[in-house]
């Protein structure tokens, strides 16, 4: 009996050192996030009533409307009648009735999505409380314009996160960039788009600062999502598995080539953008292994510094003295 007790006591503990410092049980003040659907309400607009569902829109959603117009559906917000042809022609299009109907199947339920964003949006708000937290809209893009972001909302287009099975998406992007129009990748995205806005880069653009700059905003949404990793950086399970088998080759090739502290630009963007793999690295190699290895600096950071607290390390812009406190020693 004794050795029973021990052994839950111990699996407890166990269980409880897997958690990072920054991990919240229960939050005092937590955030409920709901999901505006402007995307249901669009796609359900009376064809026979164009001018007067517009006008319901308008009033129901009045700070996003006249910007998914303009930005979305580049129209005038406020020539109801003018746009009425053109967004009946777009809700009877064959094709986006498809992209639609499929769009209203797979985000018929959002709450797990919801209740993703609200824990998130829970830490921002626990360790970062000056910051606002935004309304989230839904819609459909049209396959155009895939977020909208400002000081009062986010927005994100669904009708680009209908997964790479998805034919029509080969005919509309770069091959490289599906793997990644998924469901699962909605709240990282999000995340990861609110947190450039709050945390915009300051300093000189270089490989280094721009590296360190992007792993702060990964580790963020690591500490605030439980997110495997290759889900919080936008990999496949086995890009995970190659970057961590030729992390030194990695680290080694970006010093050897007197990279760390380009300030190419072009050069900078073959580490951190989204391409088909990193090409001064490797053509076999993942995108953004500059970002990845930004990440890993920043968790050696954290690891050998427990006294930092996340605004500490994100008001920290001397990126050279988080490289040096990191002892980044893959």
């Amino acid at each position: 009996m004794r050795l029973g007790v021990f052994a839950v006591l111990l699996f407890l503990i166990v269980g409880c050192q897997q958690h990072s410092r920054f991990y919240i049980a229960s939050f005092d003040n937590p955030v409920n996030i709901k999901i505006n659907r402007f995307d249901i309400d669009f796609i359900n607009i009376d064809t026979n009533q164009v001018s007067e569902n517009l006008s319901a829109l308008a009033h129901k959603y009045p700070s996003f409307f006249p910007v998914f117009i303009t930005d979305v559906l580049m129209m005038n917000p406020y020539d109801t009648t003018g746009n009425t042809q053109q967004i009946k022609d777009f809700l009877h299009d064959k094709t986006f009735i498809d992209v639609n109907t499929q769009v209203l199947e797979e985000f018929k339920d959002v709450s797990s999505v919801e209740k993703e964003l609200s824990t998130a949006f829970s830490y921002i708000k626990h360790y970062f409380p000056d910051i606002s937290i935004p309304e989230i809209y839904f819609y459909v893009s049209g396959f155009n314009q895939q977020y909208l972001i400002n000081n009062e909302f986010i927005g994100i287009g669904t009708d680009l996160y209908l997964g790479a099975d998805l034919p029509l998406y080969k005919e509309i992007t770069h091959e490289y960039l599906i793997p990644n129009m998924r469901r699962e990748l909605i709240v990282t995205d999000l995340l990861s788009l609110f947190l450039h806005k709050q945390f915009p880069f300051k300093g000189e653009v270089n490989l280094l600062n721009s590296m360190i700059y992007e792993g702060k905003i990964l580790f963020l949404i690591q500490e605030f999502t439980s997110k495997q990793e290759n889900l919080i950086i936008g990999y496949n399970e086995e890009d995970i598995k190659w970057c961590k088998i030729h992390e030194k080759h990695i680290w080694s090739r970006i010093i050897e080539q007197k990279h760390l502290y380009s300030t190419d630009y072009f050069l900078i963007n073959q580490y951190i953008n989204v391409a088909p793999f990193t090409s001064p690295v490797s053509q076999d190699s993942p995108e953004r292994l500059g970002v990845w290895t930004g990440w890993q600096i920043i968790k050696s950071y954290m690891q050998n510094n427990k006294t930092t607290d996340l605004q500490e390390l994100m008001n920290n812009t001397n990126y050279q003295s988080i490289l040096e406190h990191s002892h980044y020693r893959p």
